[in-house]
């Protein structure tokens, strides 16, 4: 398992098979059920078909993936989840190929709705995921379309995940913040303008239109606005990292003569739709984010 630590892999994949138990009980739960010496080498044998999977597990980059396969685990791994491991376990050793392709996609739809954008509690969501699991280990359920209605508890629905999105704050002085703001923005701009670009270039900055250092034309926002409102994902965009290197801190409608010429189209429509930005167009302009946003991380299936 490389690096990774041995009791976490154990729990990880304890759970994909049985239930539900913490670090605690581990091993008083292993005890419990291997009685005998079949029982130890049966263990040891599934363990060890298991341990690569659980390693390759955190590595977009590791070989046992295909392309498709090793975008969705690069996702994963930004999103710092891991609660699901115990059901990806199962999902590779039960599914088809493609299946679990998908698995992979429903899971980090699932992890942008609940965990990125709705900081919602992980004790029941992972419980849900070992139910799962062992459902699935034990054939309980099949395929892809059973395992994703056992998830339907953990699918933030679309009118909660909308409102959460409409309010939501990421502070880009961190680094794993930064990742997944340039992630959410060049989504949508693939959504609404059908270009794909690569949002970990270096060619592109975030762009926050009221800017982080507040100079000459932004005396019309006070300090309660600038707290509350410059860190709102409807506060940014993105640019050409040579174009947003001159727009600095000017104010908006200079930047907005650049945004009118920019190539993403959502930085274009921030020109087009504002004459002046305040904490009502990044409020406003979120919500036309947010609702792009429910319509690209979906699972039609868990909407019905």
């Amino acid at each position: 398992i490389g690096n990774e630590s041995l009791p976490d892999f154990l729990r990880a994949y304890w759970n994909s098979k049985n239930r539900f138990v913490r670090h605690a009980e581990l091993f008083k739960r292993v005890r419990e059920k291997i009685t005998g010496k079949k029982d130890v080498f049966s263990l040891i044998r599934d363990v060890e078909k298991n341990a690569h999977v659980y390693a390759a597990l955190p590595h977009a980059e590791d070989s046992m993936w295909n392309s498709d396969q090793s975008k969705y685990i690069k996702y994963l791994r930004m999103f710092n989840v891991r609660q699901l491991y115990p059901l990806l376990l199962a999902g590779y050793q039960k599914l088809q190929p493609s299946d679990f392709t998908s698995l992979l996609r429903a899971c980090c739809i699932i992890s942008f709705r609940y965990n990125v954008i709705g900081n919602l509690a992980t004790n029941e969501q992972e419980r849900v995921y070992n139910r799962a699991a062992t459902q699935l280990s034990s054939e309980e359920i099949q395929g892809l379309n059973q395992v994703l209605t056992s998830l339907k508890s953990i699918y933030v629905a679309d009118d909660k995940f909308r409102s959460d999105f409409a309010d939501k704050v990421l502070r880009t002085t961190q680094a794993r913040n930064k990742r997944i703001v340039r992630y959410i923005l060049f989504e949508i701009e693939q959504h609404t303008s059908g270009k794909s670009y690569d949002f970990e270039s270096d060619a592109y900055n975030i762009e926050h239109i009221m800017p982080e250092s507040l100079n000459e034309g932004w005396d019309h926002i006070d300090d309660r606005d600038y707290e509350q409102y410059l860190y709102r994902l409807g506060n940014m965009t993105i640019l050409k990292k040579s174009i947003n290197r001159n727009l600095g801190n000017l104010e908006f409608q200079i930047k907005r003569e650049a945004y009118e010429k920019s190539d993403f189209e959502i930085t274009q429509r921030i020109a087009k739709e504002n004459n002046e930005w305040n904490s009502d167009r990044i409020a406003t302009h979120q919500n036309w984010l947010a609702r792009q946003a429910t319509a690209i991380w979906k699972i039609s299936q868990l909407n019905d």
